[in-house]
């Protein structure tokens, strides 16, 4: 068995730009996210300096930032930007930005909005509100050797979902809301020889999901918050430490619940690489976590224990049992090879172990009671290849990337093969003031038959037995820059509109509704001083 992977790590040549995620509608607003092959869901997350709750489902495609890094950081300078995006079935999405920035000082606004009908109207319509909203204000100061930072966001998502079930079922008054507040206060300062940062965490969030098909109904209040240190000394040492709170309020039930975490570690910089260890404690568990992380000339590989309580659910009338605080254990081992010439190449083995995951067996559609659930705490592990080749042209360049999971797991997309190739192109004209760039994109993915599959309403995988056909998957990134302005064509799915016999929809979900294609325009400007 080991001859065997390290003869497939090695001469294993496909690839694909950026898998990431598996989307469950055209918009991207619902789907799940991969890295290597494993899902990732339950983590918390950052946006830019805030913390975002782990009970967040789907955050990095509901919401995006702008980036201002290219302003001068010696001078007064303000820059703003606006993006928006129109195209089929209600599509329509908004970004502003602002940064305002001196040598001692900066201020940044943003703010967005998302809006998609979808295409049987099961999202949203005229009267509902956009599907994502937010709005972020950041500041920071340098005053007397200190840098004071302040960040704070509002973030508000809101769906209908009207789905063509098998079942009958009145799924008009199916929906998800939340709406949270994420505020974050900290200072970075040197002493000493000595860097720190101290940092404050706050999140106060409400969610609201209701779907007939599972059932699922429930009101969450959650209080957060967590203190941070951080601390360097430019040599060999870095003590990293968190303590955290968290406070969860059952609405629908009139329950409570809370937690406290403690984090500890400390980094050495060695000869032969990078050391991290500490420990984790957990309800009434210590428990030791560790990370080495070493590079030998092309070749790089990685260590890694986590651990994380176990989420809580509130979809059961069992639950003071299954909210028992247990400990989620991943293990993961990673080995990279890097060889960089005309073609570059870069090739990826990810091992991960899982512990404790709490997991649903009750099939997906079968009407039932919240009492006979399946919920249980069980354990997988998963393999992955994922090989990246990049062929560069003198105006182009073709990215092909293959992902290989080995075997089927709880904690896997299952799909054996998935593969993208992109082909980027780029020109100009009139003195470089006019330009054309852009990308085609084919991706490919194979069935899955494994019995197992990811919910989103659940927020963690499943085991159902549905199967997944493969998928075939044709798009179009187009940008024309005039000038400061950028104007965008994207075209996702474009098998569906192509004159060919057969059905070119896509279904990556039992429950959401089939993706035909999506179609939308934009505009990029950016204004300087």
């Amino acid at each position: 068995m080991k001859n065997k992977l390290i003869i497939l790590f090695v001469l294993n040549t496909s690839l694909i730009f950026g898998q990431s995620y598996i989307n469950y509608d055209l918009s991207n607003q619902f789907g799940f996210v991969l890295d290597n092959n494993q899902i990732i869901w339950d983590n918390d997350k950052k946006f830019d300096d805030l913390l975002i709750d782990r009970s967040t489902t789907y955050f990095d495609h509901k919401f995006s930032s702008f980036d201002f890094d290219s302003i001068p950081s010696d001078s007064l300078y303000v820059k703003s930007k606006f993006q928006y995006e129109f195209g089929d079935y209600g599509f329509d999405k908004l970004n502003i930005g602002l940064k305002k920035q001196s040598e001692d000082s900066s201020f940044e606004f943003i703010a967005m909005k998302k809006s998609f009908f979808g295409t049987y109207s099961e999202f949203a319509n005229e009267d509902t509100s956009p599907l994502s909203l937010f709005y972020k204000i950041d500041y920071n100061t340098i005053f007397s050797k200190h840098n004071f930072y302040l960040s704070t966001g509002y973030f508000r998502e809101e769906a209908s979902f009207i789905f063509n079930n098998q079942l009958d079922l009145d799924t008009s008054n199916n929906k998800e809301f939340s709406d949270f507040l994420s505020i974050t206060v900290g200072d970075i300062f040197i002493k000493n020889d000595w860097k720190y940062n101290f940092e404050i965490n706050h999140v106060g969030n409400f969610s609201e999901r209701k779907i007939v098909e599972y059932p699922i109904n429930h009101e969450i209040d959650i209080e957060r918050n967590r203190f941070n240190i951080y601390a360097n000394n430019s040599k060999n040492f870095s003590i990293e430490a968190f303590l955290d709170n968290v406070f969860y309020k059952d609405k629908m039930h009139s329950k409570t619940y809370s937690r406290t975490t403690f984090y500890l570690s400390n980094e050495n910089i060695l000869p032969f690489g990078s050391l991290k260890y500490g420990v984790d404690y957990i309800g009434h568990n210590i428990i030791p976590n560790i990370r080495y992380n070493a590079k030998f000339g092309s070749t790089e590989f990685l260590i890694q224990r986590k651990n994380k309580s176990t989420r809580l659910l509130f979809d059961t009338y069992d639950f003071d049992s299954l909210n028992d605080e247990e400990t989620e254990n991943w293990d993961s081992f990673i080995l990279n090879y890097y060889l960089g010439t005309t073609i570059d190449l870069v090739s990826s083995l990810r091992y991960v172990e899982a512990s404790n995951i709490m997991t649903n067996y009750q099939i997906v559609g079968e009407a039932s009671i919240p009492e006979e659930n399946g919920y249980i705490f069980d354990s997988d592990d998963m393999l992955s290849l994922k090989t990246k080749i990049s062929i560069p042209f003198k105006d182009s360049k073709i990215d092909l990337t293959h992902y290989h999971n080995f075997y089927d797991s709880l904690i896997s997309s299952n799909r054996s093969h998935i593969v993208d190739i992109n082909y980027h192109f780029k020109t100009s004209f009139v003195n470089q003031n006019l330009g054309i760039d852009g990308k085609i994109s084919l991706r490919y993915l194979s069935e899955n038959d494994s019995g197992y599959s990811f919910d989103y309403f659940k927020n963690m995988p499943i085991s159902n037995g549905i199967n997944y056909d493969e998928i075939y998957n044709i798009g179009l990134d187009l940008n024309v820059s005039i000038s400061d302005v950028l104007l965008t064509v994207r075209l996702k799915n474009a098998l569906d509109r192509l004159p060919f016999d057969g059905d070119y929809s896509i279904n990556n979900s039992q429950i959401f509704n089939p993706m035909n294609s999506l179609l939308y325009f934009g505009i990029i400007w950016e204004f300087d001083d």
